[in-house]
Order: structure tokens, then C-alpha cells, then sequence
């Protein structure tokens, strides 16, 4: 039981601290309060989100020798309302969404355009398509791959502004103290 138990919260131990970011900074003051006790968003997250798992399996046989076996898993997650609060930002999924949908409203019809040099009954026709569609398709191409690029850098950005950010657990005051 006791290793069962030491197994449990050495899981739990790693699971957070491979959550948190490393940041190597010094304790800063609050500039509201001027208190020592602040800590970052990432460790106060971590430091009140608690998850578990367990799980048991078993064996019985009755009277009148009837087997039977059984088993669960179980999990939980508990989280306190400041952890909550300093939570990290999540990830957006809009970028690949939005992508996605301007590829297939543009990027097929132009598609379609490209290839048609092969199914046009006149030769020429096909010639023209191809020289107005492969350039747009091209383009299209390109602004899509930027746009994704700009939208997935605010991602990073709010991450980045996110393991950055002190709270002073007296006043509550959020901070950015090497900024």
C-alpha cells in the first residue's frame, strides 16, 4: 500500500512539473503591495490542479462455483477556483479551421481550373485556363500559409505572455515584472 501510495504521488509530482514552464526568474514584489508573495500564473496552475487515476480488478467464485470477474478504471481531475483562474491559455484550433475552410470555397474551383487543360475539346481553351488558374492557385496558396502564420504566432504570443505573468497572492495584482 505505501508503495502503491509513493507510485501515486510521484505520477502526480511529474505530471505538474512537466506542465510547468521553466522560468528562471527571481522573486519579484508586487508593485500594488510591495509583497514577496508572489509566484507565476504556471506554478499557481499547477499548484491547485490535482488528477488521479485508480483502478481494480478482481475475482470471485460462489458456492456453487459460479466464476465471475470484474473490474473498473476510474479518473478525477480537481482544480481550486485561483487555479482556475491562472489556468493557461489555450491553444485556438481557428487557425487550421480558417485555413481549411478558404482551401476548399478557392482553392478547388482554381483546382479544377488547372486541370482542365486536359478535358477542354479545344486545346487552346484548356492553355488559357491553366495560365489564369496556376498563378491564382499559387497565391492562394501562399496567403493561406501566412495568414496561418500570423494566426497561429498569436498563440505563441499569448503563451509566451502568459509564463511570463507574477500574481501577488495578497492583493491579486497580475504582473509583469522584465517587461
Amino acid at each position: 500500500v505505501c508503495f502503491w501510495l509513493f507510485k501515486k504521488r510521484w505520477h502526480l509530482c511529474t505530471a505538474i512539473s512537466s506542465r510547468i514552464k521553466k522560468v528562471n526568474y527571481k522573486m519579484s514584489n508586487c508593485p500594488s503591495c510591495d509583497s514577496k508573495n508572489t509566484k507565476t500564473l504556471a506554478m499557481i496552475w499547477a499548484g491547485g490542479s490535482r488528477t488521479g487515476q485508480s483502478g481494480f480488478g478482481g475475482v470471485s467464485v460462489s458456492t456453487s462455483g459460479r466464476i465471475s470477474v470484474g473490474g473498473g478504471r476510474g479518473r478525477s481531475a480537481s482544480q481550486s477556483h485561483l487555479a482556475a483562474g491562472c489556468a493557461p491559455p489555450k491553444n485556438s484550433s481557428m487557425p487550421k479551421i480558417v485555413v481549411v475552410v478558404l482551401f476548399l470555397m478557392f482553392a478547388m474551383p482554381l483546382l479544377k481550373g488547372a486541370l482542365s487543360v486536359f478535358s477542354e475539346p479545344k486545346l487552346m481553351d484548356g492553355i488559357l485556363n491553366f495560365i489564369i488558374c496556376a498563378p491564382l492557385l499559387g497565391l492562394l496558396i501562399w496567403g493561406l500559409i501566412k495568414l496561418y502564420a500570423k494566426m497561429e504566432s498569436q498563440n505563441k504570443t499569448a503563451l509566451s505572455n502568459y509564463s511570463k505573468t507574477w500574481m501577488c497572492l495578497r492583493c491579486g495584482t497580475q504582473f509583469k515584472p522584465y517587461d
